[in-house]
């Protein structure tokens, strides 16, 4: 696995495309009576995948599209929302022995954070029902991810996004959040 430069499609391997929607500040432990109730820290949505590993929404390139449609088609099937692609900034590029894969990063502020994550959410348990029952939903609910997660970049008592670190990630997934969390959120000891 190597880094290469930023939005470099390979011609013979395929390409994937990846989002990591953050908030430089949430206080998710506000309405709590304990030592972190006035803690505040970024956060960042990662999907639970059907192979029991961790990762980013997203997924591979259609043949002749383009990089950012990409982006936007991936996120709408995965988790249902749609991106501006003026909006995203480029992450990080990896060269695997079988993929090439793009991280975008999304930021927004802590409501709108938590509305997403809430959208996501109700998009899951719909797409579940219209599979059920209904034919043409495009989504990849519970065909590809079984689940989101906000994950909080803090560390507390020896437990937090250093021991999340330890998870199982898909491909080059722990990289991705290692380079996200280094030069986006400007984490230099994780």
């Amino acid at each position: 696995m190597s880094r290469i430069e930023f939005g470099q499609i390979s011609s013979t391997k395929k390409n994937a495309v990846f989002l990591a929607i953050y908030t430089e500040a949430i206080s998710p432990w506000k309405y709590f009576m304990d030592d972190m109730q006035h803690t505040s820290c970024p956060a960042v949505i990662m999907i639970d995948r059907w192979d029991g590993r961790i990762g980013f929404p997203g997924g591979t390139l259609e043949p002749d599209e383009d990089i950012l449609d990409a982006l936007v088609r991936e996120i709408k099937e995965e988790i249902g929302i749609t991106i501006k692609p003026n909006k995203v900034k480029g992450v990080i590029s990896q060269d695997t022995s079988k993929i090439v894969t793009h991280l975008y990063s999304l930021n927004v502020n802590e409501l709108e954070f938590l509305h997403i994550y809430y959208h996501i959410l109700n998009n899951f348990s719909r797409s579940i029902l219209n599979h059920a029952y209904e034919t043409g939903d495009k989504s990849h609910f519970m065909s590809e991810i079984t689940g989101i997660k906000i994950v909080p970049i803090i560390e507390h008592n020896k437990k937090g996004i250093n021991k999340f670190l330890e998870n199982g990630f898909a491909g080059g997934g722990k990289l991705d959040l290692e380079v996200f969390l280094k030069e986006i959120l400007n984490l230099q000891k994780i």
